[in-house]
């Protein structure tokens, strides 16, 4: 089964059950049907290994990190995705800094292997649902354990009863980077989540498959969330969505152009977005008025949705 067909169906199941407006601590999310084995999409033929995000023809500086197979951005933080055609995009500081409004006052700073932003101390506040976080426009609608495909960091391995989060970006500008720490008893939860417009949903896994224990609670760590005014898309680059899980790109300038990345995550029917992560998908050498069309992983015609498109001045 391809990674589209698969991770439809672990997306369906799982913003299915979420919709059911389970409480916290409730018990585990199991999703049936799904098999060890994921098949490699490379209808693309995209490969976007070594690529580096620093020279945008529209000049962005939103941060965004784009993990496109050992990718590394201009704000120099390290991505080793391995999906060569649709990798993620959930791991960048914001143009604001990444900094929270209040945050850091219970931060005991310094780097973390969780892949913390910045090392949030567990507050002791509970988490309840509907949980309004205190450093950013942000509510924590409620949390679960999730079995299932692991979707976070485009693997797609089966995984038991790992923390899963459904968020709200309750601000009016789109969140352009957000990491939320949680503390379940005395382990950190760790949750990424990019590129979610204003008033919008997502549900999101634990970036580092931690267990989810429902009897020892949830308490409240901190927030470290940017956010930016709109979320680009360049007017020189048209992208439509076409069957078979496809989108058409095309270039309506008048010059050529030698790299657009094209931003996309899926959305239920339900309005939630699914994975914190944003997935990208790379077209180099686009001449002028030409179109290509492609086929990443995880995008699909029925569901997915084109966050942003940026276009940029080198391959490299």
């Amino acid at each position: 089964m391809s990674k589209n067909k698969k991770i439809i169906g672990v997306i369906i199941g799982l913003v299915i059950v979420l919709a059911i407006a389970i409480p916290i601590g409730t018990g585990k999310i199991h999703l049936g049907g799904n098999s060890s084995n994921v098949a490699n999409n490379a209808q693309s033929g995209q490969s976007e290994s070594g690529d580096k995000n620093n020279n945008s023809a529209t000049n962005n500086k939103d941060g965004e990190n784009s993990k496109d197979n050992s990718d590394k951005n201009s704000n120099g933080s390290d991505s080793n995705d391995a999906d060569n055609n649709g990798s993620n995009s959930n791991g960048g500081t914001s143009s604001n800094g990444g900094s929270n409004s209040n945050g850091g006052t219970n931060s005991n700073g310094g780097s973390s292997k969780d892949g913390s932003i910045t090392n949030f101390n567990n507050t002791g506040k509970k988490v309840s649902s509907n949980f309004k976080v205190d450093d950013a426009a942000i509510t924590i609608q409620r949390i679960n354990g999730y079995s299932g495909i692991f979707i976070e960091d485009g693997s797609d391995k089966e995984v038991k009863n790992v923390a899963a989060i459904e968020v709200k970006n309750t601000s009016n500008k789109p969140l352009e980077f957000a990491q939320i720490q949680l503390y379940n008893g005395s382990k950190k939860l760790v949750f990424d989540v990019s590129t979610l417009p204003a008033n919008s949903s997502a549900v999101v896994m634990e970036k580092n498959k931690a267990s989810f224990n429902s009897s020892k609670g949830v308490t409240y760590g901190g927030t470290t969330a940017g956010y930016v005014n709109s979320l680009e898309k360049a007017s020189s680059i048209k992208c439509k969505k076409v069957k078979n899980n496809g989108i058409e790109v095309t270039n309506t300038s008048s010059k050529n152009i030698p790299c657009v990345r094209v931003f996309y995550k899926y959305k239920s029917s339900e309005g939630y977005y699914v994975g914190g992560i944003t997935y990208t998908a790379k077209v180099e050498d686009l001449k002028a008025g030409a179109s290509q069309t492609i086929y990443p992983s995880h995008f699909a015609s029925d569901g997915g949705e084109i966050m942003m498109v940026k276009a940029y001045n080198s391959k490299n």
